[in-house]
């Protein structure tokens, strides 16, 4: 009887845990600890509806109202429809496992009938454990090998490492079960072969969320290296860009002193007067009229113009940043780039009222950014957080990451949402006391 209990709390504590993993998101409201607090308190909650054997209904819909309440009141990035396409995979996921657990011991213990299963109460506890372990390995393929999202592969060492102990723990079980129902074993021997069970079911679950953090360091190192790479080559192209721009300006500053001397020859000996003037018309108009305050973010926008401009996209963009200089030039120009190709990519899908709003200056202490943009697609989203809508999405999405990084990296904060037509970004980063 005391096991029959252990097994339940353990078992309703795995399952409370692989639902909280698999419905997880990102921004939490508040600090982990009171998070924390309150999991363990809803967790204790499941554990006792359990123990007190209330109706299967009855608990199932506990569960799912609460856990997106829960998860409602604990997240900033909350998304009620993804919530609820997570819960339902996961408990899809569960009731498979008992089938195929059902349907592996019935075929391995050459059984007539599932009564000769189920009124055995130590086999009914083994298939139990079974079909936990059981459900880590399709919970790991379900959550972790979905087309076109941006998660980290793995190598054939690392699938070995991760499948080989938790099919070993349960062929072992599934020896166990064999044992325990074809071999005249003691009784008194059941209660060990049920220890060991157990000692399997917590070792292959602990081995399964280590395995996890792991891959998530993998991921986090995996993005970083890719982001710097990023952020070098679009820095290194404004660099030449710059450069360009300063030596065509050399090139058109003396290409004008020489159409202004040949102007001012006297007209009798000069034929190309109204010609000269038409150039010289051109030559200021074509030099850039964007000035920040920064010459690499000059470029930059001047770019970013000419990509609004050639699609007919309506803009308002004010970027003042005159000493602004403790944000590196190469996180500048990756914030203030990914913010704007944002904007970009989803104007282009408006039939008309293609709009952006960009206002990047400094207030209170604060440097503040506001962009904003007219869409017509469906917004996505992949745990709560919007993801890109183009349909090579495995190739892109890390632009929106990296600016949350960069954002968090100076101690500031970034806000999303979203009316009817238009998606609105707002960003507040402090500037520090000692560069005021």
């Amino acid at each position: 009887m005391t096991l029959t209990i252990l097994l339940t709390i353990l078992g309703t504590s795995i399952d409370t845990l692989l639902l909280c993993y698999c419905t997880k998101y990102f921004d939490f409201r508040y600090s982990y600890i009171k998070s924390g607090i309150i999991y363990t308190l809803w967790g204790l909650s499941i554990i006792v509806l359990n123990l007190l054997s209330c109706p299967f209904i009855f608990k199932l819909v506990y569960e799912l109202i609460s856990i997106v309440l829960l998860n409602r009141f604990l997240y900033l990035d909350f998304h009620l429809k993804s919530t609820l396409k997570m819960i339902a995979v996961f408990y899809i996921v569960l009731c498979l496992c008992e089938l195929l657990t059902v349907g592996i011991c019935f075929s391995v213990l050459y059984c007539t009938s599932l009564s000769d299963i189920f009124n055995n109460q130590v086999l009914s506890l083994e298939m139990i454990i079974f079909s936990k372990i059981l459900s880590f390995l399709l919970l790991h393929f379900v959550f972790y090998y979905k087309p076109n999202d941006l998660e980290v592969s793995f190598t054939m060492i690392e699938s070995i490492l991760y499948f080989l102990p938790i099919i070993t723990c349960l062929l072992l079980i599934l020896g166990i079960i064999y044992l325990l129902k074809i071999s005249n074993i003691s009784s008194q021997y059941h209660e060990v072969f049920l220890w060991i069970s157990i000692v399997l079911m917590i070792t292959s679950f602990c081995h399964f969320i280590l395995f996890h953090l792991y891959l998530s360091k993998k991921a986090e190192e995996t993005y970083i290296n890719f982001v710097k790479s990023q952020e070098e080559k679009t820095f290194y192209y404004y660099q030449q860009k710059q450069k360009d721009i300063e030596d065509l300006n050399i090139i058109r500053h003396d290409l004008k002193n020489q159409l202004l001397a040949l102007k001012s020859q006297p007209a009798e000996s000069n034929q190309y007067t109204q010609h000269i003037d038409s150039l010289l018309n051109d030559l200021s108009k074509s030099s850039y009229a964007v000035h920040t305050g920064n010459p690499f973010i000059d470029v930059l926008i001047s770019e970013k113009l000419k990509l609004i401009k050639e699609q007919h996209i309506s803009c308002k963009i004010n970027v003042e940043l005159e000493n602004i200089h403790f944000i590196r030039n190469i996180e500048l120009c990756s914030l203030l780039g990914n913010l704007l190709d944002n904007c970009i990519e989803a104007t282009q899908c408006c039939d008309n009222n293609k709009s952006i709003t960009f206002h990047c200056n400094t207030t209170q202490n604060h440097l503040c950014i506001h962009a904003s943009n007219t869409y017509n697609k469906k917004l996505k989203h992949k745990n709560g957080t919007f993801i890109t809508t183009k349909k090579d999405s495995a190739m892109h999405g890390f632009g929106t990451i990296s600016i949350k990084k960069i954002v968090s990296k100076y101690n500031g904060n970034i806000s999303f949402s979203s009316s009817v037509e238009e998606f609105v970004v707002n960003i507040s980063i402090p500037i520090p006391q000692n560069l005021n």
